[in-house]
């Protein structure tokens, strides 16, 4: 994870990266109203990540916080870019 929280450091310099322990970083976006959660997982290169999320629901739209399992690192990339540029990530509709 070490190599992974450097990696963050220099792709989004402008956020708030900690390194949590040897399995888990959180990233705090100034747009973001919760940080994301980034944790290893049992299988090599995969993670699970909390993240704010905006949903579409049959009343409207709705903001929660989201846990995702067996995330690529291409994906946790694209969260965090998404949540570095809406403060959130967006419904693909």
């Amino acid at each position: 994870m070490e190599e992974l929280f450097l990696d963050l450091k220099s792709r989004f310099g402008q956020a708030e990266i900690n390194l949590l322990d040897l399995e888990t970083i959180e990233v705090y976006f100034s747009k973001a109203k919760e940080p994301v959660i980034i944790q290893k997982q049992i299988e090599l290169d995969r993670f699970m990540v909390s993240y704010p999320e905006l949903r579409n629901h049959h009343n409207g739209r709705k903001e929660q916080y989201t846990t995702s399992e067996n995330i690529l690192l291409a994906g946790v990339i694209g969260i965090l870019n998404q949540i570095k540029q809406n403060g959130k990530v967006l419904p693909e509709f």
